[in-house]
């Protein structure tokens, strides 16, 4: 498995449902409308949709674990992945190849290891912001990485980003440009409960850090109500 499988299934499982909703990473109309310059989160919104499917051919009759303990995902995804190409297969599935083109590359190379690397980090951070990971999530969160098929090495640098949080102000000083802001703002909002006053008071902070708009933050939560 790879820095950009993790990152795809944290987002997918909103980080082992974590992130408080069953829903997937947005909805189909939104991003279809969008996609043209918000190509940085719907590569992200595509990764979750793979490690998804990874996730069902793994786990045939399973689901992928949220709040709620059951999947819900693989629908509003596919449907995300179908708004980009512009066309469905077989049952509601999509294949991966007309999606990268339709972004005009494959839209896991968007994403370097290095960017998935700090959004990872910045899921970490944003979950840390009610005080503490507890050992139920951090257990919740490996499960979902043996499901997944995830080696030694993933869930050593999963296991050690949970327990050490990198700081806001160090996770920061890597957001170099305006995709980068909006991506960091999607996954830590993916990975919280957005309803807490805890989590909340992160997001605003997190909000006016990044310079981000009213309305650039209206079109990020588009992608994870």
């Amino acid at each position: 498995m790879s820095l950009k499988k993790v990152l795809g299934l944290m987002l997918a499982s909103r980080m082992a449902g974590r992130g408080g909703r069953t829903g997937g990473l947005g909805s189909a109309a939104v991003l279809g409308s969008s996609v043209s310059k918000k190509a940085g989160m719907a590569a992200l919104a595509y990764m979750a949709y793979r490690a998804y499917q990874d996730h069902q051919a793994r786990n045939p009759g399973g689901t992928t674990r949220t709040a709620s303990g059951t999947g819900g995902i693989g629908g509003m995804i596919g449907g995300i992945v179908d708004s980009l190409t512009g066309q469905q297969g077989d049952a509601g599935q999509t294949s991966a190849a007309p999606a990268g083109a339709a972004m005009g590359q494959s839209p896991e190379d968007a994403i370097s290891d290095a960017k998935a690397l700090l959004l990872l980090q910045a899921m970490v951070a944003a979950a840390w912001a009610d005080g503490a990971i507890s050992l139920d999530e951090r257990q919740r969160i490996l499960d979902q990485l043996d499901a997944a098929g995830a080696d030694d090495s993933d869930r050593r640098l999963v296991e050690r980003e949970v327990a050490h949080p990198q700081p806001l102000d160090r996770l920061l000083e890597q957001v170099r440009d305006q995709e980068t802001a909006e991506q960091f703002y999607l996954a830590s909002r993916a990975a919280v409960d957005p309803t807490t006053s805890a989590n909340k008071s992160y997001l605003c902070t997190l909000r006016g850090r990044l310079n981000l708009s009213e309305a650039e933050v209206r079109e990020v939560e588009a992608f994870t109500s």
